[in-house]
């Protein structure tokens, strides 16, 4: 991946360099800190609830159970905690990360309420994201940027984000079934084959803003212990158009009167209700023909098996090391 770090002063340069590649990788661009405290309050609550081991091992984020595919019921025992969480929220609009942004979309940018965070187990790979573009599931401005953060040293090896180099130039893709997130991947046209995947090892602190057309994807976490944690915010200008779920919680399971109940501050509630923005229809443009959905059936029944295989494989050979 090509770093933007020596254009940070230069906005005319930085927004070439987007409109070129369908991306901007900055380095050292939040402060470790942060992200680890913020670490530390969701491994919190993935030890509270068994998905990882507690005490010492805890930032590390080691899997212990059964790994939760997201949307499922088990997901949301972690994700309504983490929803709540104030650090979660408050993150999209620090400062440092806030200046790039600027730099690269303009002053008066502002960022969605709607803040994601990603939980993604070991040894899992059928459910790891797919191609996708973001727009599908966001819609509202084609200029809508994301911001993927991850919460820890996270190497190409434990499941990095990867970009399709220039793929934002080619519009909006057909859409088709699959285990990830979302349900849905990108159906790449012959044409595009000729683009390049990149990606990198991350760092804490590291920021991948990329727009809502570029084509990108995890790669598979192949740590054999460790669950990769990172957190990704949707940012546009003001005046341009969104759709209302961008001023929801992630999944609408909570309302912003419950998630606000225990922080300290109110200085980031509903602050949205200032900025200026077209709210504009919702259209379905996830809906598969028939024949897919027989296939989604279907592949939502293997994936099943192949879980419950691998965690009792993972089981019996954690007991035999105990014993040896």
């Amino acid at each position: 991946m090509r770093e933007a770090n020596a254009l940070r002063d230069d906005v005319t340069a930085l927004r070439a360099q987007m409109d070129e590649d369908g991306y901007l990788l900055f380095r050292n661009a939040i402060d470790p800190h942060k992200l680890t405290v913020l670490r530390e309050q969701i491994t919190t609550i993935l030890a509270g609830i068994g998905w990882i081991l507690g005490d010492e091992q805890q930032l590390d984020a080691r899997a212990a159970g059964l790994p939760q595919r997201e949307g499922e019921e088990g997901y949301f025992e972690a994700h309504d905690k983490i929803v709540k969480l104030e650090a979660f929220h408050a993150l999209a609009h620090d400062e440092k990360l806030m200046h790039i942004i600027r730099q690269s979309l303009g002053e008066d940018v502002f960022a969605h309420p709607l803040s994601i965070v990603r939980l993604v187990f070991p040894n899992n790979p059928e459910i790891t994201t797919p191609p996708h573009q973001d727009y599908p599931n966001n819609q509202g401005s084609e200029k809508l940027t994301a911001a993927w953060i991850p919460l820890h040293d996270c190497p190409i090896e434990m499941g990095a984000l990867a970009i399709l180099k220039g793929s934002h130039k080619n519009g909006l893709l057909p859409l088709q079934f699959h285990m990830g997130p979302g349900n849905r991947c990108a159906v790449i046209p012959q044409t595009m084959h000729e683009l390049e995947w990149v990606s990198t090892d991350f760092q804490v602190g590291d920021v991948l803003l990329f727009p809502a057309l570029t084509v990108h994807s995890a790669l598979e976490n192949k740590d054999p212990e460790r669950m990769r944690l990172s957190v990704d915010y949707r940012y546009q200008l003001e005046g341009e158009a969104l759709t209302e779920n961008s001023l929801k919680p992630h999944f609408s399971r909570l309302s912003w009167e419950e998630i606000y109940r225990d922080w300290q501050s109110t200085d980031l509630q509903y602050y949205w209700y200032k900025k200026r923005f077209d709210v504009i229809p919702w259209q379905n443009l996830h809906e598969l023909p028939d024949d897919h959905v027989k296939d989604a059936m279907k592949q939502c029944i293997r994936y099943e098996n192949k879980r419950q295989q691998r965690y009792a494989e993972n089981r019996l050979h954690h007991h035999e090391d105990k014993a040896v």
